[in-house]
């Protein structure tokens, strides 16, 4: 919940976007045919009708995210793996100013400003979430203002959710200047028409819609910092990793679902006990019988009667009429969704917890290095599309704030390295090349003319005559 939630003391509007209405939905029907840099429908509805929506509906990018527990499970690991190491501070040039310094650290180590019970790891992961989830990260930023004077000071940073907040922007993608708005009181106001504190009317840039036209709260170009991770095109909005895999998550959410009845009650019984020769007619008084015994039963098998040849004729035969999971195959694509969102995230099966397929110390070490590389693109992430326009803002100029190296350690992987080092040692050694290892554990190799040839292979004297 942003800001402006928590001051109004709103509660979050739930729209008709529950997953199951959706997968009964056609999903192109969501999915709207975009162009550069506007797409190609705007909101139908009154709230809507002057601004440009996403290519996708966000709430349904949401649900997919939140449902389906692998997906979630990867963007966890991103967000904390990308703050596990904390941030640093990196003076720039010779020497940075103190009170910048105090200022930036103050205001990343308290987010809210105290108005809310957010630290600054938690409030870094929730910009991740939203970057990874919809491609879209929305901050707010709140000011401490100088009555009389253009100065403000940053005083608070709140991340906003991404389904809610839109461009005020023309049919281009450039932003209108058609709409003023008082700072102070957000009210609505006239070009050049002063508001409450004196402070001269800003045009709308953004705004936050929950969908009602007294919820549509205005933000000026400097109160909000928008980026986004995934898109390669000049567009407004983002493009999530999700709408590539959304039929396929809808896959796993529905092989899970039926997975979840197997074991209910309600489910269908496996088959049929067939035992001909009997009368059918019985059938019709085993059918509450039957329907009774399945729902108390799970295990039950009904026993029904097809008509034989002769009375008592035949063989009683089991009738299946559910597939297993091994003839559905589900689990081996289950498997094959998983790793095509791992791929998607760049996101390695190990760091989720799967060890299939990792196939030796080596291939591990690899995998864990693959992650790395995600993580520390999330970490330029967040500092080209966040920080630098922070303190850009703040009017920091000697400051620069850096992620620290997440550079994931793995000790088995240590421990191949160093016995693969040894076995190196201890050939050259054998050949007269004195090879230790310095301080740092990297390999040292003695200069050319220092190589000892060892005794069985020094020629005897004498042994060469002229």
């Amino acid at each position: 919940m942003g800001f402006f939630d928590r001051i109004l003391g709103r509660k979050p509007v739930r729209k008709r976007s529950a997953l199951e209405e959706l997968i009964e939905r056609n999903t192109a029907s969501l999915v709207k045919d975009a162009r550069t840099p506007v797409y190609g429908a705007t909101g139908s509805n009154r709230a809507f009708q002057d601004s440009i929506l996403p290519p996708v509906d966000q709430n349904y990018l949401e649900q997919l995210a939140d449902r389906y527990s692998h997906l979630r499970t990867v963007i966890t690991r991103i967000a904390s793996q990308s703050v596990a190491k904390g941030w640093e501070y990196h003076a720039v040039g010779d020497k940075g100013d103190k009170e910048e310094r105090r200022m930036l650290e103050l205001l990343l180590r308290d987010p809210s400003g105290g108005n809310a019970d957010i630290t600054a790891s938690e409030f870094f992961k929730a910009m991740i979430r939203q970057v990874e989830v919809f491609d879209d990260c929305w901050v707010s930023i709140v000011y401490d203002r100088i009555q009389g004077s253009d100065d403000k000071i940053v005083k608070e940073l709140w991340v906003e959710d991404a389904k809610q907040m839109r461009f005020h922007v023309d049919e281009y993608g450039k932003f209108k200047k058609d709409e003023y708005f008082d700072v102070i009181t957000r009210k609505q106001l006239e070009k050049g028409e002063l508001g409450e504190g004196g402070f001269e009317a800003v045009p709308v840039a953004y705004f936050y819609d929950a969908g009602q036209d007294e919820d549509k709260i205005p933000f000026a170009r400097d109160e909000v910092i928008h980026f986004n991770k995934y898109s390669a095109n000049a567009r407004l909005y983002g493009q999530s990793p999700i709408i590539g895999l959304s039929k396929k998550i809808e896959t796993a959410l529905a092989i899970e679902n039926f997975q979840n009845k197997i074991y209910k009650l309600e489910r269908p019984p496996k088959g049929f006990l067939d035992i001909p020769g009997h009368d059918e007619e019985s059938l019709n008084r085993l059918g509450e019988y039957i329907a009774e015994e399945t729902r108390r039963n799970p295990n039950f098998i009904p026993i029904i009667s097809s008509r034989g040849e002769g009375t008592g004729s035949g063989q009683a035969k089991f009738v299946p009429v559910m597939p297993n999971m091994d003839e559905l195959m589900a689990l081996p694509y289950m498997e094959r969704i998983n790793n095509d969102i791992n791929a998607a995230y760049g996101v390695m099966p190990i760091v989720t917890g799967s060890t299939a397929g990792v196939g030796g110390l080596n291939a591990e070490g690899e995998q864990i290095s693959l992650f790395d590389r995600t993580v520390l693109e999330t970490q330029q992430c967040l500092e080209m599309g966040f920080l630098r326009p922070l303190m850009r803002l703040m009017g920091i100029k000697t400051w620069k704030v850096s992620f620290g190296d997440i550079n994931v350690k793995n000790e088995q992987q240590q421990l191949a390295n160093m016995l693969q080092k040894a076995n190196i040692i201890t050939v050259l050694n054998k050949v007269g090349i004195k090879a230790t290892l310095d301080k740092d554990g990297n390999l040292k190799l003695p200069e050319e003319s220092a190589v000892v040839m060892p005794e069985e292979t020094k020629p005897e004297v004498g042994a060469l005559k002229p």
